[in-house]
């Protein structure tokens, strides 16, 4: 799924005050504007966006239901800390619903859409292997993005359509991250172009267990990538 998409005050006056507040304070904890572990308070929120509390209490309100924030009584709002078991939780069950989510929209994914994608990463590919600043790590986590929803948006199963995006929302600043500190780009374009392949044979088995694979392989650079960056600011870089 790609990060939620910047909220302009200029472009949301369709919306309500506590949906504008709702939209703004999720995108700048989903970008990382906001941090995992600050605190912020309904006044300040409220004169960023130039509106009173009600809607921003509102807001958070909504937030914590969805477990991005903790209010504090008195002290704030404190946004949630995604811990090491929280992340292996979500890719758990990540990797069930894809799989799942795989076997599902097969039968409904046009053809044109696999070569599509294959052109896109075959296309990045050749591009960062020439100059790796041509493509960015936004680039990279669009594409990788792109591929996950691809079966989301094919599948039958209404439940993984309602499930899936909420957990790719939860994981999607660590995973930019590891785009960001690590060199896997090459790895990860040979893991998507091979489901792919494999999905284009009709292959479904092998496309699924490469997919396993991949979600796991996945995880393992996004911990590594997310443990070395907290020792780096543990030491002061």
């Amino acid at each position: 799924m790609l990060l939620t998409d910047n909220i302009r005050l200029g472009r949301i006056k369709r919306y309500s005050l506590a949906e504008q507040a709702y939209r703004y304070l999720k995108d700048q904890i989903l970008s990382g504007q906001i941090r995992q572990g600050d605190v912020i308070t309904e006044q300040a929120i409220a004169d960023q966006l130039h509106m009173s509390r009600t809607p921003v209490k509102n807001a958070i309100s909504r937030l914590e239901t969805e477990n991005f924030v903790t209010t504090m009584n008195g002290r704030g709002t404190l946004v949630n800390v995604l811990s090491i078991a929280d992340m292996r939780d979500i890719y758990s069950v990540r990797c069930a619903l894809g799989e799942l989510a795989l076997d599902t929209a097969v039968k409904n994914l046009p053809l044109r859409e696999l070569k599509r994608q294959q052109e896109l990463f075959r296309d990045a590919g050749t591009r960062y292997h020439a100059d790796k600043k041509s493509v960015s790590a936004e680039e990279m986590f669009q594409l990788d993005s792109m591929f996950h929803t691809m079966f989301v948006d094919y599948t039958s199963n209404h439940y993984i359509k309602k499930l899936m995006p909420t957990l790719e929302e939860r994981i999607q600043w660590r995973q930019l991250q590891a785009y960001i500190l690590t060199d896997t780009f090459p790895e990860s374009t040979e893991q998507h172009l091979a489901i792919l392949d494999a999905m284009e044979k009709g292959n479904l088995e092998e496309a699924k267990g490469l997919l396993h694979d991949h979600l796991e392989w996945s995880f393992n650079v996004m911990m590594d990538a997310y443990l070395n960056g907290r020792k780096g600011n543990e030491g002061g870089v």
